[in-house]
């Protein structure tokens, strides 16, 4: 028979880990006195009552019950028998737990919630070679965002034309009447031009004059008597064409669209937010040389930086000492192009505004760069008094085919030459970077071009 006049002995187990929540097992103890191993509920500790010196934080523990001899008496199991708790640590395995990036599949989710707040056809993102996304920082905005600094002209410098609503065809403007022509380029014929064709084959598409250069285009706007219809009115509607933005083999994002585009078709407009000249040096000099850069300059009204010295004596005769002493001030260095002498402009002012595309945009943002590019940026006004801003918008250079890549010259100069490796390291020796080599393809790839 169990001795149940034993020597009281009781240790108090551990108290402080009150997030082990163990239901004790409801079984009674064995009638032979034989040990029994039970899990105790852990409780709040009474006050002034310190927890064993040998309790180990993140240790679960057991408490093992030890029955002695009894003193004859026969009492119930649950008052009869008493017990010593022995601390038994068990031990835990360590867990180092590691945040999870958010999966591709999520980053795509968040991706296309921001690309749907688009306004015009739907702009779908496609991805054939791996997983990845484009970035979740970029934000789509429908229009450019003006920054400290930047602001438009004023109602009171718009104005617009008195041309009657169903003129030709009831398509609005004529060539004779249109005040909105009066800053146009003129045709080799001396007369103006408007810039969209209003033919059934190509309505609406960028005509050869300016296709093949790169006129301003001018178009009417909200002061004028023309209606919403008008053939001179294009940009102002927004993109209606689909656009796809795909994951390229070597050159990162790039963008396509995949219906049949005619020559002269506008793509979209290049939007971000538009700084200063000033804040726009500053975020350069912040940004690495590895960054891609999506600055675009409104220098469309900009006279020149260099003229060559046979056309500054010719018209600023009076100037040459100021040039001489802005050589010798190190605020000017001449060099030549084409065999000749370039001296710094008198009439140079650098321009006002910058559109930074790299974290605000559309989609025209994801547009790489070709040496052979069947598109091109061109700039267009609806407020006529405005020359510090105005739209930067894509047509398409000739016809494209559905699922075609869409690039751009990003010199969007007529110079053709190669740059060799050689000219690239004098380029970095004397500017501090190194031209950023051109993927494109193209056979008259340049090799090189400046970022």
């Amino acid at each position: 028979m169990p001795d149940h006049n034993f020597n009281r002995e009781k240790r108090r187990l551990p108290r402080s880990e009150h997030h082990l929540k163990v239901q004790p097992r409801k079984e009674r103890l064995n009638d032979d006195g034989s040990d029994d191993v039970i899990d105790i509920t852990p409780k709040k500790p009474r006050s002034g009552v310190a927890p064993s010196k040998h309790f180990k934080p993140d240790t679960k523990y057991k408490t093992t019950i030890q029955s002695s001899e009894s003193s004859g008496k026969s009492r119930s199991p649950s008052y009869s028998q008493r017990f010593v708790a022995v601390e038994v640590p068990v031990k835990k395995p360590f867990c180092h737990i590691i945040p999870k990036t958010p999966p591709a599949v999520n980053q795509r989710k968040l991706f296309l919630q921001n690309l749907s707040e688009l306004c015009g056809p739907k702009v779908i993102v496609v991805n054939e070679i791996d997983e990845s996304s484009p970035s979740t920082s970029f934000q789509f905005v429908r229009e450019s965002l003006l920054g400290n600094g930047v602001s438009r002209a004023t109602e009171e410098f718009m104005s617009g034309c008195s041309c009657r609503k169903d003129n030709g065809r009831n398509i609005g403007c004529e060539y004779l009447s249109c005040e909105c022509l009066d800053d146009s380029a003129e045709n080799h014929d001396a007369k103006k031009v408007f810039p969209y064709s209003a033919a059934k084959k190509d309505p609406g598409c960028l005509r050869n004059f300016y296709l093949e250069s790169r006129h301003h285009i001018y178009e009417c706007n909200g002061h004028c008597n023309c209606d919403e219809n008008c053939k001179n009115r294009n940009v102002q509607h927004g993109r209606r064409v689909q656009l796809e933005i795909f994951k390229t083999h070597n050159r990162g994002w790039g963008l396509r669209c995949p219906v049949f585009l005619r020559k002269g078709e506008f793509i979209d407009s290049y939007r971000g937010e538009i700084i200063t000249f000033e804040e726009a040096e500053k975020r350069a000099k912040s940004r690495s040389q590895d960054e891609e850069n999506y600055f675009m300059n409104f220098d469309k009204f900009t006279e020149p930086e260099a003229i060559t010295k046979t056309e500054f004596l010719a018209t600023f005769p009076d100037k040459v000492n100021w040039h001489a002493r802005q050589v010798r001030d190190g605020e000017w260095e001449v060099y030549h192009k084409d065999g000749q002498e370039m001296w710094l402009n008198p009439e140079y002012v650098p321009y006002k505004y910058v559109c930074d595309g790299m974290y605000v945009g559309g989609p025209t943002r994801f547009m790489n760069h070709s040496c052979d590019p069947n598109c091109r940026l061109f700039t267009v006004s609806y407020n006529h008094g405005d020359r510090d801003l105005y739209d930067l918008a894509f047509f398409t250079l000739e016809e494209i085919p559905a699922g075609t890549e869409l690039t751009f010259d990003y010199k969007d100069e007529d110079d053709r030459s190669v740059i060799t490796d050689q000219q690239a390291l004098e380029v970095k020796k004397r500017d501090g970077y190194m031209p950023q080599r051109c993927l494109c393809g193209s056979p008259d790839c340049r090799r090189y071009f400046f970022n």
